[in-house]
């Protein structure tokens, strides 16, 4: 029995890891059942003893990379540690080519978005400082928190040349604490 689930966590880690380079070289269109199957060297019908389809294995990698990210920032509440789950996020994306990718192009704010989705829902113990909340003021919250640090992240990404990643994630936290209430006012004092 170990020995199936050997080889089925094998030709399931062969499939995600071809499609992540293909995903990465190619548009998301052009990748089919065949050219993955004949890029990872695996027969067709071995692919559909494990997936229905090239949906079904984006969302098992969805999935994935969701619970990597918890993974990265377990730990804390990421409320309350505004900078750090900002930090986190950053460099999480920056050091992953794959998300960079999903992140950074709007055309994949869907899977973007399914991601986070996901990383809400099972982030139990990471937003207790704001359990409290009713559900409306807590997913605004959480949609505030997340869309400004993606487009902070995406400007950023852009822009590289205008700031370090280390100050671009002190400012997007100052923003985030402060809101620009705080930033407008120290720009009127100089």
């Amino acid at each position: 029995m170990d020995k199936v689930d050997l080889r089925v966590q094998k030709t399931k880690k062969v499939l995600k890891n071809t499609f992540k380079e293909m995903f990465l070289n190619m548009n998301l269109e052009e990748i089919t059942v065949k050219s993955l199957c004949e890029k990872s060297m695996i027969n067709r019908r071995t692919f559909y003893l494990h997936y229905n389809s090239i949906d079904d294995i984006m969302s098992e990698i969805m999935e994935d990379m969701s619970n990597e990210f918890l993974r990265y920032t377990d730990g804390y509440d990421h409320f309350k540690e505004i900078d750090r789950i900002v930090k986190d996020y950053f460099e999480f994306t920056n050091n992953n080519p794959l998300y960079e990718k999903l992140n950074n192009n709007t055309e994949f704010d869907y899977i973007r978005n399914q991601i986070n989705t996901k990383v809400v829902n099972n982030a139990d113990g990471h937003f207790d400082s704001v359990k409290n909340f009713d559900n409306y003021k807590l997913n605004m919250t959480r949609i505030f928190l997340n869309s400004t640090t993606v487009a902070m992240y995406r400007y950023w990404y852009a822009n590289k040349n205008n700031l370090s990643m280390d100050e671009a994630i002190k400012y997007t936290t100052k923003l985030i604490k402060n809101g620009l209430n705080d930033i407008t006012k120290e720009n009127h004092l100089k």
